[in-house]
């Protein structure tokens, strides 16, 4: 009856409180999405005193063109003002030594400095899970200052989820920019307590599991969470949610 309770309550704020990014053109670094089922991330490792990051941007933009809803960039960056604890972690944990880089899908061995988009894709592709994507709702509760995921799992698997703080519209200046160069998707750190994942277990297709995740209260306006699923530590899906 509890359980029953719980996903009553989940449904009636996802109705209210699901989102996604704005479809506006993008400006600067990462880029708008709309996530669908079966979206997967990209961490675009950059920093303001890189010149050639730009061009990892437009080609992450590029790349989210070629496949509609089924790319959300994460820009981690690294010694300037918008570095983050979390941001510094993934750097050693992926062995990031140069600027720009990027990770698809968390998996390390396709860690590439190359600025091309079509080479994102092919990595991208290369990383996609062998699972069904899971089923991913989420809602955020603003006086609880919560977020709540619905995990449903499409295929039997071990599974573990993770929550990024995003934000839009920062203006700083930007080596091989502009002096009022706009980042977005700034990452501002994780939600979960496991740096790559909290564990959800094994689970069996059709089994469904909700998780909830603080969120810090200045978290509202320009910033969004980015929730994804990972199997054996790839992706398996991902949501990207506007906070009101």
């Amino acid at each position: 009856m509890m359980k029953r309770i719980l996903y009553i309550l989940f449904a009636c704020l996802a109705v209210s409180c699901v989102g996604q990014l704005d479809d506006d053109d993008p400006i600067g670094g990462g880029g708008g999405s709309e996530a669908e089922a079966g979206a997967g991330i990209v961490l675009d490792f950059t920093a303001t005193w890189c010149v050639n990051c730009p061009r990892m941007h437009e080609a992450v933009n590029e790349a989210m063109l070629e496949r509609p809803g089924k790319i959300i960039p994460i820009s981690i960056h690294f010694q300037d003002d918008m570095a983050c604890e979390d941001g510094k972690a993934l750097i050693a944990h992926f062995g990031v030594e140069a600027y720009p880089s990027l990770v698809a899908n968390m998996s390390r061995e396709t860690l590439i400095t190359a600025t091309s988009w079509n080479l994102i894709l092919a990595k991208f592709d290369a990383a996609a899970d062998s699972l069904q994507p899971c089923i991913l709702e989420a809602a955020y509760a603003p006086g609880d200052h919560e977020l709540s995921v619905l995990i449903t799992p499409r295929d039997y698997g071990t599974y573990s989820i993770s929550a990024a703080l995003l934000e839009d519209g920062i203006v700083a200046a930007q080596t091989g920019g502009s002096e009022n160069y706009v980042h977005n998707n700034v990452f501002r750190g994780f939600l979960q307590e496991n740096l790559l994942g909290d564990p959800l277990g094994t689970l069996a297709a059709g089994h469904q599991i909700l998780t909830k995740f603080p969120v810090p209260e200045q978290a509202s306006g320009s910033r969004h969470i980015v929730a994804f699923v990972c199997h054996d530590g790839i992706v398996n899906s991902a949501i990207d949610l506007r906070l009101q």
